[in-house]
């Protein structure tokens, strides 16, 4: 998903590779803060699919400097990262949905409206996934396991309840 978070961040301007990991941390620190050795390989990812592109200067005194800059087809590029399926792993889960909501400004209005009734489903049926564990007779969970469970409910519950506020505002 860091892909998508480059993309977002070169839509503004062409950055090296540290002014991309301040400009994801400021807009997204509040869920993710990647390092240069997570960035890096991302961009030569999508340096190979032809989606971004380098500019190499070198300043009077001889240092190198990269700029990375969107390349043609970013936008393709953006939208088949976007509609990846969601990690069935839940510990990915919900870091993967709040980078896509994150981003969601760089789709147009028929593509938003498509995830949202993707990711409404997505999230009623994690949401019963949970409450059935939960109610599992089977499989006894102790006070930690069940404390968890019950987080993991209101938070899919809180995301369903942003989601409809996001449809409000198409």
């Amino acid at each position: 998903m860091i892909e998508l978070l480059i993309l977002y961040s070169l839509t503004k301007r062409e950055r090296t590779l540290y002014s991309l990991r301040s400009d994801i941390t400021e807009k997204f620190g509040y869920f993710t803060k990647p390092s240069v050795g997570t960035i890096h390989p991302a961009l030569k990812r999508l340096l190979q699919s032809n989606v971004v592109t380098i500019r190499n200067t070198f300043s009077q005194g001889g240092k190198k400097s990269t700029y990375y800059s969107l390349g043609l087809h970013w936008q393709k590029k953006f939208t088949d990262l976007f509609f990846t399926p969601l990690s069935e792993n839940p510990t990915n889960f919900f870091t993967e949905l709040q980078t896509r909501i994150a981003v969601m400004s760089l789709l147009d209005n028929d593509l938003k409206q498509t995830f949202i009734e993707d990711i409404k489903l997505k999230l009623e049926s994690y949401g019963l996934d949970l409450k059935n564990a939960l109610e599992d007779e089977y499989i006894t969970y102790d006070m930690y396991q069940t404390a968890l469970l019950k987080k993991n409910i209101e938070d899919v519950q809180s995301y369903k309840n942003l989601i409809n506020e996001l449809e409000k505002s198409l």
